[in-house]
């Protein structure tokens, strides 16, 4: 009884958003052949922090820009070895249907910034931590037009600015 009227209470929030509506589904994959020069030429050309290793189409590891920073820092000198040699291993993965708390919670916990979406053991998707935070500056745009002519002037103008200046993140 007490948890049904505590869920009355509480007003759903874009933390209950379900994974699946969060995901971004284009997953760029890589065969764990593949040398190391062209997955970064891939991350560079597609915009994107991290690719999914597979190893006949199962997902078998993740390169992440932080695993490159990692490669350099470490003497990798020769981009054409295997990117499995710089592929953070294991994978961490959540449901399509498991809520954006759940995501955002397992990646505070492990220290990660990508979490891969599988069900039924196949890679559906991929969420990060740049589209939760993109996720949350839309719902803090959207708080600041509904209040937004309550505050005052230069705080709108300010608010305003820095939503423009994290758009790009």
């Amino acid at each position: 009884m007490v948890r049904e009227l505590a869920t009355e209470i509480r007003q759903p929030s874009f933390l209950d958003e379900i994974i699946e509506n969060v995901m971004v589904k284009n997953v760029k994959t890589v065969e764990v052949s593949a040398p190391l020069s062209e997955c970064v030429k891939l991350m560079f050309d597609s915009k994107i922090g991290s690719l999914v290793i597979v190893q006949n189409g199962t997902p078998v590891g993740i390169f992440t820009d932080k695993d490159l920073v990692r490669a350099v820092a470490s003497g990798a000198q020769d981009l054409g070895v295997n990117i499995a040699n710089s592929m953070s291993k294991p994978l961490t993965t959540i449901s399509s249907k498991a809520i954006l708390m759940d995501a955002i919670t397992l990646m505070g916990k492990l220290g990660i910034r990508h979490l891969l979406v599988v069900d039924s053991g196949r890679l559906v998707g991929i969420v990060s931590a740049r589209d939760v935070f993109r996720l949350i500056l839309s719902q803090q745009s959207l708080l600041l037009e509904s209040v937004g002519e309550h505050l005052p002037v230069r705080t709108r103008e300010q608010l305003r600015g820095l939503y423009t200046c994290l758009q790009d993140y």
